[in-house]
């Protein structure tokens, strides 16, 4: 059952979810393994993470909770030769690797994803990608649950990847064959050893 749940997530990640876009699945030019990664930038519209500690480092983060990730465009902004590229790129952080995604230093162990460790598992984050468009926007003192109900507004709402995520059309069964087949791409993790 499991061999069929990764095969079908191999077939929906390369094919119906458009995965493979940002996430290419196939050898290099030089038959090197995949990286899982176009070494792009995309803001995906992640929401804002208040639990992630850069917001309440005021020495170094003055404007606390009211910062906003800018991506690459703020990096852009800087550098004058590059300035006239900076809105187009607001919000855009780097297509990160799906190698050893899901690996950890021990079974319990949370991992964060996203630029920003919003999400805590797989399974939300593919629910992500497939449901931000479906779902309305979260309203402040709402009792409505992000994820089931609704999500909450980007981070940063300008130039959103629309063309390859939001509204994959996925069935429960097919979320959880991607993620299936995610797992895959973890290395076994071995604890260091005293020589």
């Amino acid at each position: 059952m499991r061999f069929n749940s990764c095969t079908a997530g191999l077939s929906l990640f390369e094919g119906k979810t458009l995965c493979s876009n940002c996430h290419p699945s196939q050898r290099g030019p030089n038959d090197e393994p995949p990286l899982f990664t176009d070494y792009t930038f995309d803001n995906l519209g992640v929401p804002r993470n208040l639990l992630n500690l850069w917001y309440w480092e005021f020495r170094f983060n003055p404007e606390g909770p009211f910062w906003l990730d800018l991506g690459l465009g703020a990096f852009l902004h800087t550098r004058p030769d590059y300035a006239p590229y900076a809105r187009a790129n607001l919000g855009k952080v780097k297509v990160p690797t799906l190698r050893n995604v899901d690996k950890r230093p021990f079974p319990a162990f949370v991992n964060a994803y996203t630029h920003n460790g919003y999400f805590k598992s797989l399974e939300s984050i593919v629910h992500f990608y497939n449901t931000r468009d479906v779902l309305p926007v979260c309203l402040a003192g709402d009792s409505s649950a992000p994820g089931v109900d609704c999500w909450p507004a980007p981070d940063v709402g300008l130039n959103l990847n629309t063309d390859e995520m939001g509204n994959l059309g996925l069935s429960p069964q097919e979320e959880q064959a991607i993620v299936a087949f995610m797992r895959t791409l973890s290395d076994v993790y071995y604890a260091p050893t005293a020589d």
